[in-house]
């Protein structure tokens, strides 16, 4: 078995009684901390896949009665210097594919715009357009750099897919647990089901 490193949001801070049930239900392998973003479960879990290791461990938080896990701490969100260090290229060849300077062109928008002008991009899409365009246009100079950095972004592509796709459904699931309207909150879980 391979072991996983990921981390899980909880819904609220942990007591300390809560922190030995956690232990005894099987979360030996988590550390748990609190901090600006809220509770988190730090997992070092072994198991045949990554998903498996997530929902394994959400199992096991939700064995400890009140507890649960919301989503899944993930650091998919770079600026240049991340994508560059990711790609294997230099800073300023993100910096031209990213203004439309150099490349095939479609750079991916960045997702967050801070109130300081620092601009983030999600890796998913920025790592799906390395892929498209090395395809594409193996030829170019500026594209054969990302060659050798490539493999590691494919790896770390699909470890961000299965962490995005857990985190929207933990919080699918926590907006079904707090809607107060069961009738609304049957009909809603219908679709999770349809899935």
């Amino acid at each position: 078995m391979t072991s996983y490193e990921f981390a899980l949001r909880l819904n609220r801070e942990v007591s300390d009684d809560e922190l030995d049930a956690l232990y005894d239900v099987g979360c030996g392998d988590a550390g748990i901390e609190t901090g600006p973003l809220g509770a988190l479960a730090d997992f070092n879990r072994e198991a045949p896949s990554l998903a498996h290791a997530i929902t394994s461990a959400v199992r096991d938080i939700e064995k400890v009665p009140g507890l649960r896990a919301v989503g899944v701490q993930c650091d998919n969100m770079v600026n240049l210097a991340g994508i560059a260090r990711r790609a294997g290229v230099t800073r300023e060849a993100v910096r031209l594919w990213s203004t439309g300077r150099r490349g095939p062109g479609g750079f991916p928008k960045p997702t967050i715009i801070s109130a300081g002008g620092e601009q983030l991009w999600d890796w998913l899409e920025v790592c799906s357009w390395l892929e498209q365009h090395k395809e594409r246009s193996p030829s170019r100079p500026e594209l054969q750099a990302m060659v050798a950095g490539l493999e590691e972004a494919r790896k770390r592509l699909a470890v961000v897919r299965t962490f995005r796709t857990a985190d929207r459904v933990l919080a699918a699931r926590d907006a079904l647990m707090s809607e107060p309207d069961d009738d609304v909150r049957e009909e809603l879980e219908r679709l999770l089901e349809d899935a």
